[in-house]
């Protein structure tokens, strides 16, 4: 599956993307700039995980120390 991020800075602006994408019958979706920032984290884990060189079990463990404030 191949994805195509179109940022944009305004309602008017979204909604022209997202009609022309319909008119391609195309699917479209819109995501916030923080759902955008959680999925490129996620991602980070995972290609970190994959490449030996990191452990997602302590990089989660690493950020609930963080929340926790220790």
């Amino acid at each position: 599956m191949q994805y195509i991020l179109i940022p944009s800075k305004s309602k008017s602006e979204t909604d022209f993307f997202m009609n022309l994408l319909k008119k391609m019958k195309k699917e479209a979706t819109t995501l916030s700039s923080d759902e955008m920032e959680d999925l490129a984290f996620i991602a980070a884990l995972k290609e970190a995980e994959k490449s030996g060189k990191g452990s997602m079990t302590k990089v989660k463990t690493h950020l609930d120390k963080v929340s926790k404030g220790q």
